[in-house]
């Protein structure tokens, strides 16, 4: 009997179909725990470099996390893993909302689903029986409308439904997938990265809707559980972490980050911008109606916003840091409402807010400097901080209209048509997050080596160099924000500490003591997992996915650079003209990993000692 998991996996073939269930792999769950590890592993095995991304041979997998429907405090995110059709690479997303919890009180601990059916259709699992319905009348809705037109076709208010909007049913390359659910209080949940929601609609699958069944979730030893949970609730609520993001939300350090020049302004060209009227304390005091939870949270950094720049929400669905950056300071809007609302038009339409925004910007600056003929904008005359505009060319994006076409690729491949790549902001196709590596170094490796792209996901060291927010039981400390040397190691093991929580599946906001998490793992699972030891889990998750992306093709001396723009200093900027330095830090962080540094590949005798014989083979042979 494995603890704390269902022990099978639910197996979707839409080109035949055929509907069946797996017993979930115990020795891959063993060794990559659950969530983004386990499904990369599994993934592994599914994938090669001929693989399509948008093809029916691309499995895209829904994983959740042992920790899942337990006690455990923010471990309620699912993970969605395919071969991305942004970037060509490995693609993960994690979302949050009830999806993950709900699924797996449904009898399983995740979904593969393979091939295309032939019509659009959509997944329901629902006491205890597993059907695919006809989704035509579905086409078309929006991720929210769709969510609320299943629960009503199906007269069951308590379904949580992940779904695509016209942006994954029309292939935009950042397509997302969104979670609803109609508890009161409840936040959605976004997949957004790396194009999860094109993957899906090029498999006509519309949405997956959910009920939590009476499925029981056996830990191995509840009383340490317990032991191990009882000083966690104790000093959670009253956290500094927990407080700020209580209050203001994600954004609500917009303020700070802005003079620590850690904010993108104008394409990541101004190091100035009027951050406060963007911030998550300026949308506390005005818009904000109600906040928003996810299972388990103890936090509730959901904004809930009715209105906003005369706009209804009907969703009340507010904004968090990112989107407010993308379509904010990016493009130098600074009208908090429209700000809300564009970021609430991406999760109604289904589209990633960081890359839509890093491309519309991208479009702005390549037409200000002239670098692409002004036939390329179809006429549009693209200004910054004007977001009427930003809205007409968000849905034309969604539908693939005009200009919408083009940018629906992502600025890599738009900047590639003009042969002014060069200039995107991305790394490995994937837009940078919003946060400056000329502010904080060590975000400058995290975007280089992250096996996604230019994710924070994958490492907010960032919270390090700037916050200070230390890791001290993982020997992860305090570095000096513009330091670059001394600083591969840390943020490799920040990676490791990562990829171990993205296999809880934990959120990142909430800030727990480490061994007690790591106990809590122990506890439901019966692994033999320490303080000494954990990121050993981490790391070997890490080079799975290297080694995935060299399956795939990758180059790692091509690809593990930064982009121009953010090599030119900013002298008015928080950053204070510092730049980067990523050679000295790669070959840090190289050498730390054991990694050969002219191939990128993990040395064989470092993938046996981390228990990978067969991904050994796989890289060497």
């Amino acid at each position: 009997m494995m603890h704390s998991y269902t022990g099978k996996l639910l197996i979707v073939d839409l080109t035949t179909s055929k509907i069946s269930d797996e017993p979930l792999n115990e020795n891959y769950a063993a060794q990559y725990i659950g969530g983004a590890g386990l499904a990369a592993r599994y993934l592994y095995d599914a994938i090669n470099a001929r693989t399509d991304p948008l093809g029916a041979d691309n499995p895209l997998i829904f994983m959740t996390g042992p920790l899942a429907a337990t006690a455990a405090p923010s471990c309620g995110r699912f993970v969605v893993v395919a071969r991305s059709p942004l970037t060509g690479i490995y693609g993960e997303a994690t979302g949050g909302n009830f999806f993950a919890s709900d699924l797996k009180l449904a009898g399983y601990d995740g979904i593969i689903v393979r091939g295309k059916s032939p019509t659009p259709v959509y997944l329901l699992i629902r006491d205890g029986k597993i059907e695919l319905r006809d989704a035509q009348h579905l086409r078309g809705k929006t991720t929210f409308d769709t969510g609320d037109a299943i629960r009503s076709e199906i007269g069951d208010s308590r379904l949580t439904v992940a779904a695509i909007g016209p942006a994954g049913e029309n292939l935009v390359k950042y397509a997302l997938i969104l979670a609803t659910n109609a508890r009161p209080g409840a936040k959605k949940g976004i997949a957004g990265r790396c194009g999860m929601g094109a993957v899906m609609g090029s498999k006509n699958l519309k949405a997956i809707a959910v009920r939590g069944g009476t499925t029981k979730v056996a830990l191995r030893d509840p009383d340490a559980f317990q032991a191990a949970l009882r000083p966690i609730l104790e000093m959670l609520p009253d956290d500094m972490s927990t407080q700020m993001f209580k209050s203001v939300g994600t954004s609500g350090s917009m303020d700070y980050l802005g003079l620590m020049g850690d904010v993108p302004t104008k394409y990541w060209t101004q190091g100035t911008f009027n951050y406060a009227g963007i911030s998550g304390n300026l949308l506390a005091e005005t818009i904000l109606t109600g906040r928003g939870s996810c299972h388990t949270c103890m936090i509730g950094c959901g904004r809930k916003v009715a209105r906003a720049a005369d706009h209804d929400l009907p969703h009340a669905e507010g904004p968090e840091y990112e989107t407010l950056a993308a379509f904010g300071s990016l493009m130098l809007n600074d009208n908090l409402g429209m700000a809300t609302y564009l970021g609430a038009q991406c999760d109604a339409l289904g589209l990633d807010s960081i890359t839509a925004g890093s491309t519309i910007a991208f479009a702005m600056f390549l037409r200000e400097q002239g670098l692409v003929p002004a036939s390329a904008f179809d006429g549009i005359d693209l200004r910054w901080n004007d977001p009427p505009l930003v809205e007409q060319i968000v849905t034309m994006i969604a539908r693939r209209e005009g200009l919408g076409d083009a940018l629906a690729e992502g600025s890599r491949n738009f900047g590639a048509r003009y042969g002014v790549e060069g200039f995107a902001v991305q790394v490995n196709g994937l837009e940078l997050a919003m946060h400056d590596p000329r502010a904080a170094t060590g975000m400058a490796i995290v975007y280089a080596t992250s096996p996604i792209g230019a994710s924070h996901n994958q490492s907010d060291y960032f919270m390090l160099d700037i916050s200070g927010r230390v890791l001290d039981e993982l020997g992860i400390g305090a570095t000096e924000r513009f330091e670059n040397v001394g600083k591969g190691a840390p943020v490799a093991k920040h990676q490791d500490w990562r990829a171990l929580t993205s296999s809880f599946a934990q959120c990142h906001f909430p800030n727990p003591p480490v061994k007690n998490m790591i106990d809590l793992l122990a506890a439901a699972t019966g692994y033999d997992i320490t303080l000494a030891n954990a990121l050993s889990y981490g790391e070997r998750m890490m080079n799975l996915k290297r080694a995935l992306n060299l399956k795939l093709g990758y180059n790692a001396r091509a690809s593990e650079k930064l982009p121009e723009l953010l090599l030119r200093p900013l002298a008015d900027s928080g950053s204070e003209g510092h730049l980067p330095e990523p050679e000295p830090m790669l070959r840090e962080y190289y050498a730390h990993r054991d990694w050969e540094w002219e191939t990128g590949k993990p040395r064989r005798e470092k993938l046996i000692a981390l228990g990978m014989p067969e991904i050994a083979r796989d890289v060497w042979e």
